[in-house]
Order: structure tokens, then sequence, then C-alpha cells
């Protein structure tokens, strides 16, 4: 899997409430991005397997990441919506929904930045 670093993101997304180089002008308001994955029954089944023994279990780590990517796209698209050129406050929560299921949430402040 591809790896994205933040250069790549189509805007600025923080963990933060700063922005270094810029001045946040406006909080716009909250934004969110949710999927809701399954692994399916094959990654389910050998992940189950490998389970058993200690250490990563690949099958789920890769479901996982690509949920959290797909959550964080929604969270910009739905910032970008709202007039927003930038996402300060980033965070993830995730729940397990049953069998082989998790929501992954990403939400943050949808904010307009001026660089300078």
């Amino acid at each position: 899997m591809a790896r994205l670093s933040d250069e790549t993101l189509p805007l600025p997304c923080s963990t933060t409430f700063e922005f270094p180089g810029s001045t946040v002008e406006r909080h716009i308001g909250l934004a969110w991005g949710l999927v809701v994955r399954s692994v399916g029954f094959a990654k389910g089944f050998t992940g189950s397997i490998r389970a058993l023994r200690s250490g990563e279990v690949d099958e789920y780590t890769e479901v996982l990441e690509q949920a959290r990517r797909h959550a964080l796209d929604r969270l910009i698209e739905h910032a970008q919506a709202m007039g927003a050129n930038a996402i300060a406050g980033v965070r993830f929560d995730s729940t397990e929904i049953g069998n082989n299921m998790s929501e992954i949430l990403a939400y943050g402040t949808a904010v307009a930045i001026r660089s300078g």
C-alpha cells in the first residue's frame, strides 16, 4: 500500500490547531468522514488463524489502514464542501460494530487559513 505524505493531501490537515506560516482566519465548524468496513470472510478467516500467534495480523492492519484513509478522504471532502481550505484538530475514532466490522470516524475543525 502506498503511503501518503502531508504534501499529497488536497488541503492541509493538522492534529494541532496551528498551521506554521499561516493564520487561521475563521473557524467554519465540525467536519467528519465516516466509513464502516468489513474484513471479509477470506481475510477474516486468515486473520483469525494468524491471531492465534503473537505479532501483527497483516490482514486486519491492511483493512484498517485503508478504512482510515477512506475516512480521511471523506473528512476532506466534507470540509471542502463547507468552504474550508484546511482542517485543524484532526482525530480518528474507531468502534467495532459486529463480527469483523469496524466503524472509523475521522473528524476535525474545518477552518479558513491565510498564508503569511
